[in-house]
């Protein structure tokens, strides 16, 4: 028989095999074997990388997804249009912002499509939905931005890796921030979802004055007019909120609207920066935030990050555009430290814990439960020569911070 592909030499004939010894039998079920195992090996070492990216394209997280596809982009083009000297397959999945949705993409990706690393989900909502049942498998989960605590802690596991920060660390510094500049009184407005929850309980690991408000909203929401009218009845000496992608666009907007901006100084997480300033408009100057990265920080892959980003698209990046960039960074080291052999998943997860790529924060480590040790920083918004607005760096509030939950991770004990 002639193998598929394959077309039948000119002037031969087929014929019926002469009968086999024993001997001879053995011989070719040895060499069988070492054939097939060869031919399982060689895909491994010269297979392409597959990445699975799932982000909210459509939704209240649009604006982000857009960012971080972009910062995606750009990482393979720096990369020489290869990752690890590898050519690269990506698919590309739309959460609409949806738990159930990111579930459903997830598990097509690593069952189906048998993606190497799934990069994402954003929220973190989607990422308590997604982990558990990655965690049972052997692909690699890069997030570049959700840090749940329950994944800090007791639920880690050896193929997550963050790369922004556990939830809490933003609101850890923020809470920090005022508890130095004496700030008595604080309104404290949230997202309800575990994202939320998270940035509240860091703002007041740090912050130890009172609360004279603690509210949290649906998901989603854009008219906060109820919410601040009680927020204005509580006379807050500074109000602090989580409010990512459009929702954080509408509330800084009716927060200024209302007056607030002159009389109670507004600081936010995952809130103001450079996808929401052009749509924010001059309402955000003064505004404050706490973060790791800003498009200021003074290292070279920053400045080159920088750069290219806003040479290529038109457009400063922000913050959910760096930590793409580095997650892509991050699998990149990896890959190479493997030379692209797939297979080698104890080999890929020692490389991703080394981190060995040059991040746009400049220094960058692991801790043991596989979430960034690092600095974070105050930064404001302000308006530059050329009219643009940015956020610039004040203050670093804390240096190589550890999240509060790796403790309670089994990794590595």
């Amino acid at each position: 028989m002639v193998p598929p592909g394959r077309t039948q030499p000119s002037g031969s004939r087929l014929s019926s095999p002469a009968p086999v010894t024993r001997a001879q039998s053995m011989k070719a079920r040895i060499l069988l074997g070492t054939a097939l195992s060869l031919l399982l090996v060689v895909p491994a070492l010269a297979g392409t990388v597959k990445i699975g990216v799932v982000l909210p394209q459509t939704g209240v997280g649009a604006v982000l997804a857009k960012q971080m596809q972009a910062a995606i982009e750009l990482a393979v083009t720096h990369e020489g249009g290869k990752l690890g000297g590898q050519d690269v397959e990506f698919f590309w999945g739309d959460s609409q912002g949806k738990a159930d949705v990111a579930k459903q993409l997830a598990d097509e990706m690593v069952k189906s499509k048998r993606v190497d690393f799934l990069v994402g989900p954003l929220f973190s909502s989607e990422m308590m939905a997604v982990h558990g049942g990655l965690a049972r498998t052997d692909a690699f989960v890069i997030s570049p931005i959700a840090g749940p605590a329950p994944i800090a802690g007791k639920s880690c596991s050896a193929n997550f890796f963050n790369v922004s920060s556990q939830n809490d660390q933003q609101a850890e510094a923020l809470g920090a921030y005022l508890e130095k500049q004496g700030v008595k009184r604080v309104y404290v407005m949230t997202v309800n979802n575990q994202a939320g929850k998270d940035m509240v309980s860091g703002f007041k690991r740090n912050f130890k004055s009172e609360l004279v408000g603690e509210v949290y909203t649906r998901f989603g929401q854009v008219d906060f007019a109820a919410e601040l009218s009680a927020l204005r009845t509580a006379a807050p000496a500074a109000t602090f909120i989580f409010y990512p992608g459009d929702m954080g666009v509408q509330f800084v907007k009716q927060y200024a609207q209302g007056g607030l901006t002159k009389t109670t100084p507004l600081y936010t997480v995952w809130t103001v920066d450079q996808a929401t300033l052009p749509a924010v408009g001059d309402d955000a100057i003064g505004v404050r935030s706490g973060n790791v990265w800003s498009v200021d920080l003074p290292n070279p892959a920053n400045a080159r990050f920088v750069t290219d980003f806003k040479q290529k698209n038109g457009f400063l990046p922000n913050d959910y555009a760096a930590h793409a960039y580095d997650s892509i960074l991050l699998v990149s080291s990896a890959v190479r430290a493997v030379g692209g052999d797939m297979s080698r998943k104890d080999d890929i997860r020692k490389a991703l814990k080394a981190a060995d790529f040059a991040s746009n924060r400049g220094k960058f480590a692991y801790n043991s439960n596989n979430f960034p040790i690092e600095d974070y920083y105050v930064r404001e918004v302000v308006k530059g020569d050329d009219g643009v607005l940015v956020t610039k760096t004040v203050e670093t509030v804390m240096t190589d911070a550890k999240d509060a939950y790796y403790q309670e991770c089994p990794l590595g004990k």
